[in-house]
């Protein structure tokens, strides 16, 4: 018997290019599932955004390639999607980075997952090689078991937690000993809160905040999404907003700990950016600026230049869709900068933006899509974020309506995501192709959100919040966690 399977293809795009015309893309759906199953084939998902280098490259030079066009076309079923626009599928693989590929069983098993660019010589192989090594087995229906044992915090197990983030930090260059350089809010929080105790931190935060500094635009403002090499001497040059959000509330939360102006004009310069290129006419902010002028091609001599002399050239793209998540995680950064700097303006700001979104992203039973454009699923994270800038809007603020927001949403979070284990699942489970998972990140935000949340006369949200820590903290995830100082944060919260 033939194999049979589905492969996805999660793409960086939805550019009509001629690779898109030839290939038959399909949408992650029921019905690609559904052509899989009539046609006996697997699913190819490409998986990527449109602001992503390699996924231009990918999509110019492989899927324009014939061979791999003909084999596609005669053995799979495709889909192409943007994680941007599908928080679900974001969820799900954010891990592989994109492009993404994807390749599941017609049944919906996923049979191959990778991460990266593939040149046509190494991607046909990979195709045939995945399509010739199964064979149609008709899945068993097991009952599904929660195996995530509830934690038993102690001494030994935060020794653990913090000992294994410390064991990734570059003292030498600041960030995380990783080939990639980037900051994480969780780790500057954590540092903040105890570097005048801690000599290792108080060591390494100047020399991360400083470091970041390297991947910071010098002509327009903004922060590429990464360096590479181990350093902050190679971007990736995309600019996307929700990195734009979260580098302004790093810096921010740094000049109101530490008085140190750099931080503070570093995320001045990321607010000029955004106003100069990514705000919208309706007070709300694009999603993202593309790594290259030309897609598919390198820009680093462009993003070399001065202002003047990129806007000779033009400027790259930028996708002006603007999303609920992203719009919230902004607004909770104009916070952070409203508390550094006393500006009535960034408090302001982050109320009409808020404001926007609740007018335009809420739905009938009360939760908030992501995209306008796709409301088949409800992402976790666009509920979490709104009600964590709710709340910190009604800290600063003392406007009613902030709070009356922030307890709605929570209400909602808890009601529609909440699993057997007390976790918060990642989006609304309506795909029996795409089952969704507890996104630790996740999880640790939302501990945190409904213990502040409970201090205001709501003891429900910090029973919440306990059952979520015993998630978190349980030795299933903590044998999985990679630099999470975060939880050690959320059980400080929870005293």
């Amino acid at each position: 018997m033939f194999n049979r399977y589905i492969i996805i293809i999660l793409g960086c795009c939805t550019m009509n290019t001629a690779s898109s015309q030839s290939i038959q893309w399909q949408e992650f759906n029921q019905h690609a599932f559904d052509l899989a199953s009539q046609q006996h084939k697997p699913v190819l998902l490409d998986l990527g955004a449109s602001w992503c280098h390699w996924c231009h490259v990918m999509d110019d030079s492989t899927y324009e390639n014939p061979a791999v066009i003909s084999y596609l076309s005669q053995n799979y079923i495709c889909i192409k999607a943007n994680q941007d626009k599908r928080p679900d599928l974001y969820a799900k693989y954010k891990d592989y980075g994109w492009p993404a590929t994807i390749i599941f069983h017609e049944d919906g098993r996923e049979l191959l997952k990778q991460a990266g660019y593939f040149s046509p010589s190494d991607f046909l192989p990979m195709l045939q090689k995945t399509y010739n090594g199964y064979r149609y087995i008709a899945p068993q229906k097991k009952a599904v078991v929660n195996t995530i044992a509830p934690g038993k915090w102690s001494a030994t197990t935060a020794a653990f937690v913090r000992n294994n983030f410390v064991e990734y930090l570059d003292m030498m260059d600041g960030g995380y000993d990783m080939q990639q350089h980037f900051l994480e809010y969780d780790g500057i929080e954590y540092a903040l809160r105890h570097c005048n105790t801690d000599p290792v931190l108080k060591k390494w935060l100047p020399l991360t905040i400083h470091g970041s500094y390297g991947i910071n635009d010098p002509a327009w403002g903004g922060v590429y999404q990464y360096s590479t090499n181990g350093d902050w001497q190679h971007p990736h040059f995309e600019k996307i907003l929700s990195i734009q959000a979260r580098y302004i509330k790093i810096y921010a939360a740094c000049y109101a700990a530490t008085k140190d102006s750099s931080a503070l004009q570093h995320a001045e310069k990321i607010i000029g950016y955004l106003n100069t290129f990514l705000h919208s006419d309706e007070q709300l902010y694009y999603n993202s600026q593309d790594a290259d002028l030309k897609a598919g091609e390198h820009a680093g001599n462009y993003f070399a230049l001065s202002s003047e002399d990129r806007y000779k050239q033009g400027i790259p793209r930028i996708d002006s869709t603007c999303y609920a998540k992203e719009n919230a995680q902004l607004a909770d950064a104009f916070l952070y900068m409203y508390t550094a700097t006393k500006e009535t303006t960034y408090l302001s700001n982050a109320r009409n933006i808020l404001q926007v979104i609740h007018q335009k992203f809420k739905q009938p039973d009360g939760g908030y899509v992501h995209d306008r454009a796709f409301n088949s699923s409800i992402a976790l994270a666009d509920q979490l974020y709104l009600c964590q800038a709710w709340l910190h809007y009604y800290q600063l603020s003392n406007d009613t309506t902030g709070l009356h927001a922030a307890t709605a949403t929570a209400d909602y979070m808890l009601a529609h995501f909440t699993g057997k284990n007390k976790a918060l699942y990642s989006f609304s489970n309506n795909n029996k192709y795409l089952p969704p998972d507890n996104v630790l990140t996740e999880n640790i935000d939302a501990c945190k959100v409904l213990q502040a949340l409970s201090q205001y006369g709501y003891p429900a949200y910090k029973t919440a919040a306990e059952n979520i820590f015993n998630y978190i903290s349980s030795p299933a995830v903590l044998k999985t966690i990679i630099a999470e100082p975060g939880i050690l944060t959320a059980k400080e919260m929870l005293h």
